[in-house]
């Protein structure tokens, strides 16, 4: 059994070599966590072998887990919490109840919370399993009943040869301590993602496995951690970007300390714009200008940084925000930085093909009215 994890770079094709490397004759599954992130697996599948191979199976990791871990061991689980088994009626994207509400400045009990031994906390009075707990309610099991947990995923050598999972960064908490126990019962299994883009999505952003009691994990701690849990590897083939100029790998790697090189031959480059120039830029629709967040509440063409993840544009503006400001500092040390705030900037500044241009919250500031809707 093989268990992999290949780290990649902004760009580097992550989804692009996933796709292109699979033998087809094989049975693989590929897991994503989002729909958009299936959509572009289905379209690099296509591009690669001009359809989707017959015997690869695509889908969210949610789909995965309801449809093939819960579904047809309902009847054990059931059994496991004794409770009548009653047909599902699917899965319900709201979040399950949480444990407190909060009246004012003070909380209290959630009387629709039920504690993790109650089958309530999984599944709703529809009968409806929340999407959030799915993971959770396996991982239950598994603290309390080995057996039926290991008959679960025991099953998962029989359907698939190889399970490849894209952008594995977006896994936290119960996900990701599911993917791990799969990983100890599938033939073979390829985890790939880029360490430094996780925790921008607005959701799933807080812990396991890159945040412990709320302190943020290092690159190196993250490897080691993988190493222990008897995966190989792979920081190289992916450590060079398809998408940013070599002027923009090298900006980021002397301002962010990662270890990003380019493989675009793009003469692209870095500018900081001034207030002789910030007009221009802000006029140019051709330009997406990424910023912190409320990109809708401007009248040019905007996003906001953590929304351009798995973007890729010509010419990008980022226009800082008064704490980013010192990054346009010669003696800028990113240990000032969150690593949510490091992430976002990383993301928002490999997003560019050809030039990226970067405006600092002063400049901005100038012109920031004229352009509000």
């Amino acid at each position: 059994m093989a268990k992999r994890v290949m780290l990649a770079v902004a760009g580097a094709g992550k989804t692009y070599h996933l796709c292109n490397s699979i033998n087809i004759e094989n049975k693989n599954l590929i897991l994503a966590f989002t729909n958009e992130n299936v959509s572009n697996i289905y379209n690099e599948l296509i591009s690669a072998h001009g359809m989707i191979p017959d015997k690869t199976k695509v889908m969210t990791f949610h789909s995965f887990v309801y449809r093939y871990l819960i579904c047809p061991f309902e009847p054990s689980i059931c059994d496991f919490f004794k409770v009548e088994n009653k047909p599902n009626l699917g899965v319900c994207v709201y979040s399950s109840p949480a444990s407190t509400l909060l009246k004012g400045k003070k909380s209290t009990f959630n009387p629709q919370y039920h504690k993790k031994d109650d089958f309530r906390h999984y599944r709703n009075i529809y009968y409806e399993y929340y999407c959030d707990t799915m993971s959770e309610l396996l991982m239950f099991i598994h603290s309390n009943q080995k057996s039926l947990f290991e008959k679960i995923l025991q099953t998962l050598p029989m359907f698939y040869d190889n399970i490849l999972v894209d952008e594995f960064q977006d896994f936290r908490k119960h996900d990701y301590d599911l993917l791990l126990a799969m990983s100890n019962f599938a033939s073979n299994i390829l985890l790939v993602g880029d360490y430094y883009q996780h925790s921008v999505s607005g959701d799933n952003n807080s812990g396991k496995p890159f945040e412990s009691k709320k302190t943020y994990i290092s690159y190196d701690c993250f490897v080691n951690n993988l190493i222990a849990n008897k995966f190989i590897v792979d920081n190289e083939t992916l450590k060079a970007s398809r998408r940013c100029s070599n002027d923009i790998c090298k900006f980021v790697t002397y301002k962010f300390g990662i270890d990003i090189s380019s493989n675009n031959t793009s003469k692209g480059s870095v500018f900081v714009v001034n207030e002789d120039n910030a007009i221009s830029i802000l006029e140019n629709d051709q330009i997406i200008k990424l910023v912190y967040s409320k990109s809708k509440s401007y009248k040019f063409n905007s996003m906001n940084w953590s929304y351009s993840k798995g973007d890729t544009f010509n010419d990008v503006c980022v226009i800082l925000t008064s704490t980013a400001d010192c990054i346009l500092e010669d003696d800028f040390e990113n240990s000032s930085f969150s690593s949510i705030i490091l992430n976002k900037l990383y993301v928002a500044m490999t997003r560019p093909k050809n030039n990226l241009y970067i405006m600092s919250s002063s400049v901005f500031g100038k012109y920031k009215n004229n352009y509000l809707n």
